[in-house]
């Protein structure tokens, strides 16, 4: 664990930089508190803020957008600073690239230390963090279900355990320096600015690069796995049929059209998907649209209908077949996720919690 550490000399002074994803502004200039939280939570996880000096009006700015399953969210508070307390993240992968030293604290054992690169954010324990008040902090999100599925297509089976991240300390180190995530990172946001249109095809290559970067520059439970050979040469269909699953998820298919789509029979999309991917098509189909839907409630906001909507939207006509299959993959209802991504009650400018 991280020992407790001096704090950091002060920042000098810095002219006016472009922050990350300023082709993607969502707001600016915004002094209420609950006006950012709502702007970043989508796009990241459940959190609770509270404003460090409420004498000091907040002065923050939220740039976001999704990259395939991965979302992106750059905010800077202004003012005096906040506090952020995030729950553990569970099933929810969330990264925080602070863009100056940023405090932080494991709030049951108060061991803390300082992030200058990256910090996930812990599965299992609630923390605490200090973001720069100025120049802000960039979050990468995602589903532990999409890296499960990205390291399957690598693998050529699922991971034994579940996918969990860790520090360096309490498992097998990154196969990668952590620098390959911020230079990933860092990359696709210059890309993402420099163009009028992000076509299908590039997202697809960045969300992919960002993937990479995640499983070979942080330290999680199949590390190990990973720096195995690839067990099987994959399929010269594998891609094809992935994409057009991921192409056409939303619509009324079936295990028969991806055959088809293939132009193969349905015994050998069988014996490829479980050659591939250690799944059946119908799972592949199903883990695809789950995981959109997922993103899509994170989203959401709450209102009559909405998770039937999103059901609906990501193929599925049975609202309670829906159900059963989300529990069973993420360990949560659809109605659970989308009151734990709108939180009722928040801190806002309370003192310093519990």
């Amino acid at each position: 664990m991280t020992e407790t550490q001096t704090a950091p000399p002060a920042l000098p002074e810095r002219g006016p930089e472009r922050p990350p994803l300023s082709a993607y502004q969502r707001v600016s200039g915004v002094t209420e508190i609950d006006v950012l939280h709502d702007e970043v939570e989508p796009f990241a996880v459940g959190h609770d803020l509270q404003a460090l000096d409420r004498a000091i009006p907040l002065n923050g700015s939220v740039n976001a957008l999704g990259v395939g399953a991965v979302n992106l969210v750059w905010v800077r508070y202004g003012g005096g600073g906040v506090i952020v307390d995030t729950p553990p993240t569970d099933g929810e992968f969330a990264m925080c690239a602070p863009i100056a030293p940023m405090d932080f604290e494991y709030r049951n054992s108060k061991d803390h230390g300082t992030a200058g690169g990256s910090l996930v954010l812990s599965h299992d324990r609630p923390m605490r963090m200090k973001p720069d008040a100025r120049l802000g902090c960039l979050v990468i999100a995602t589903s532990t279900g999409r890296l499960t599925d990205y390291l399957a297509d690598y693998l050529g089976d699922q991971p034994g355990l579940p996918l969990r991240f860790h520090d360096s300390e309490s498992g097998s180190p990154a196969l990668a320096p952590a620098s390959i995530v911020e230079q990933t990172w860092r990359h696709v946001c210059g890309i993402l600015d420099n163009g009028s249109h992000l076509h299908p095809l590039a997202a697809r290559n960045m969300e992919e690069a960002l993937l990479t970067a995640i499983l070979l520059g942080l330290p999680h439970t199949a590390t190990a796995s990973l720096a195995e050979p690839p067990r099987r040469v994959p399929h010269y269909l594998a891609t094809l049929i992935r994409d057009w699953v991921h192409a056409h998820y939303d619509e009324p298919i079936g295990v028969r059209d991806i055959a088809a789509a293939a132009g193969i029979g349905i015994r050998q999309l069988q014996v490829i998907c479980r050659d591939q991917w250690g799944v059946t098509p119908t799972q592949l189909l199903r883990g695809v649209r789950l995981d959109n839907a997922r993103a899509a409630i994170l989203a959401a906001h709450s209102a009559p209908g909405v998770i039937t909507k999103i059901a609906e939207a990501a193929g599925y006509m049975d609202l309670t077949r829906f159900g059963v299959h989300y529990r069973r993959r993420f360990g949560e209802t659809p109605t659970q996720t989308l009151n734990h991504s709108r939180p009722v009650s928040r801190l806002t400018v309370a003192a310093c919690g519990k």
